[in-house]
């Protein structure tokens, strides 16, 4: 692919570019999402890369990979595109990856999360690196979740290397891990039964719910558990990437994965 100078804000790959980093709809139309920083951009190893965008003081054999565009620009021209406040002079316009349900292998004693409805893109960023580190084998992320591909979330699950599912109708999801032999676990503030009561002995798939409104009624009525923290002081609940780390960590304990 032939490599590019660009020196003006109006060429129409920065214009594209800068579409990449606010739309969605930009994002879902050409499969194509944007990656920024030093450490983010060389931590994409085993992703598809289009093109890498990078002003003139970076060293492009630190970055460069065989069959991949190099677009240099002018430092005003980063600048103009990048979605961070101190610039470090390099991004990559990277392929967005699409997985199959039907294609999932895991090993016995699996852990999956569902992710139904969370709006906050900081809290979805965590969700993904805390369930990385516990070792989870794929994430579902419903149709009505904060886009993947959001710089915000980008930035915060950089070196996360598992399957996420996007765009997934809950209930479809549900019913293929179920007839996969996996048990469906929801956060439910109105259940009886405290997550430390609970046994955990077959591979599950934990669901967690919007910030304000927790998981759909429709979703609850799918599990085959329904579990809830106990909590003091009257506080009703926490914010939904920390739940989602103690269940994680007690349903890990249970099924003697840590």
């Amino acid at each position: 692919m032939e490599n590019k100078i660009i020196t003006s804000a109006k060429n129409p790959i920065i214009k594209n570019i800068r579409q990449l980093q606010e739309k969605k709809a930009a994002r879902d139309e050409q499969g194509l999402f944007i990656v920024e920083g030093i450490r983010s951009v060389s931590d994409l190893k085993h992703k598809k890369i289009k093109a890498l965008v990078a002003s003139k003081h970076i060293n492009k054999n630190d970055f460069y990979k065989e069959g991949t565009q190099w677009i240099e620009v002018s430092d005003e021209v980063f600048c103009s595109i990048s979605d961070t406040k101190t610039p470090q002079g390099i991004m990559a316009i990277v392929y967005q990856e699409h997985y199959s349900i039907e294609e999932l292998n895991y090993e016995e004693n699996s852990i999956f999360l569902i992710v139904e409805n969370v709006q906050d893109a900081g809290n979805l960023g965590t969700l993904i690196r805390t369930a990385y580190g516990f070792g989870i084998e794929a994430i579902f992320l419903s149709n009505g979740c904060v886009d993947l591909y959001n710089p915000k979330t980008v930035r915060a699950t950089m070196g996360v290397e598992l399957p996420i599912f996007t765009n997934v109708n809950v209930s479809d999801c549900i019913q293929k891990l179920r007839q996969k032999d996996i048990e469906i676990c929801v956060t439910d503030l109105q259940t009886d039964i405290y997550l430390q009561n609970c046994t955990f002995n077959k591979s599950i798939a934990l669901v967690v719910g919007n910030e304000a409104n927790g998981v759909s009624k429709e979703t609850k009525q799918l599990a085959d558990k329904k579990i809830k923290i106990p909590m003091k002081n009257n506080l009703e609940s926490l914010n939904v990437s920390i739940a989602s780390a103690v269940c994680l960590y007690q349903i890990c304990m249970g099924l003697n994965l840590q």
